[in-house]
This record gives structure tokens, C-alpha cells and sequence, in this order.
């Protein structure tokens, strides 16, 4: 098992600490503010915004500027798959108008923040998070 470093706890960070972990790393995120996926439990009013359900090619079209340059990331990791994953960590979602995909619960406190953040990181063996300045 080797050792994984990630640095920023959004939520790039966070899905990097998860997989790796998954594959059987041992994971320590590093984070400068004082909780990880601040500003993602912020999103959509703070509903959480977790992902767009619309087609692929769909969302491709609502790209201003240069949408190859995402195209290699639509397909690695699909909404469809995004969607999976929360669901399989316990967080129930809905999907609103304009496809947009939020947790049942509405906000993005209580048990989803548990269920992405601790029982997800306990589950997987991401160590610890520590805060750096």
C-alpha cells in the first residue's frame, strides 16, 4: 500500500481521495480552510448541486467555449456514474428543472455532509485531513 497525498479538500479532491483509497492507498488530504467541500456544500443555494442529468451530448452543447477540451472527462466519469456514487454512499437525490440533481433532503447539511464526508472517508480509509496554511 503505498502513500497518497491530496492537496485541496473540494470536491476534486475529495472523489481523488476516495478512489484512491479504494484502489488501497492510504490517503491524507490537505486543506487550508476548516472543512473539506466547503464551497460544493454551497452550490445550488445550499441545496448542493451534486450534477447535471442531462445527456452527455447534451451538456457538451451548453459549453460557451471549447467543449473537446472536457470531452475525454464527460466520458472517464459519467453524471450518470456521479449519481451512482452518492447513491451508494446513502444520499438519495431528485432531479429539478433544468436536470439539475440535488439531495432529496434538499440541503447540503446534516446526513449528506456525513455520508460524503465522514462515513465515506471511514469506509474507504482516507486516514485523516489536516489544515495547512
Amino acid at each position: 500500500m503505498s502513500k497518497v497525498i491530496v492537496v485541496g479538500g473540494g470536491a476534486a479532491g475529495m472523489m481523488a481521495a476516495v478512489f484512491a483509497a479504494e484502489n488501497g492507498h492510504h490517503v491524507q488530504i490537505y486543506e487550508k480552510n476548516d472543512r473539506l467541500g466547503r464551497k460544493l456544500f454551497i452550490t445550488g443555494k445550499g441545496r448542493c448541486n451534486i450534477t447535471n442529468a442531462s445527456d452527455v451530448e447534451e451538456l457538451f452543447q451548453a459549453v460557451v467555449s471549447n467543449p473537446k477540451f472536457l470531452y475525454s472527462a464527460f466520458y472517464s466519469f459519467t453524471n450518470e456514474q456521479v449519481i451512482d456514487f452518492f447513491e451508494n454512499l446513502g444520499v438519495k437525490t431528485k432531479v429539478e428543472r433544468g436536470n439539475r440533481v440535488f439531495p432529496v433532503s434538499d440541503h447540503s447539511s446534516g446526513r449528506f455532509k456525513e455520508n460524503c464526508t465522514v462515513s465515506a472517508f471511514r469506509y474507504l480509509f482516507v486516514r485523516k485531513w489536516k489544515k495547512y496554511v
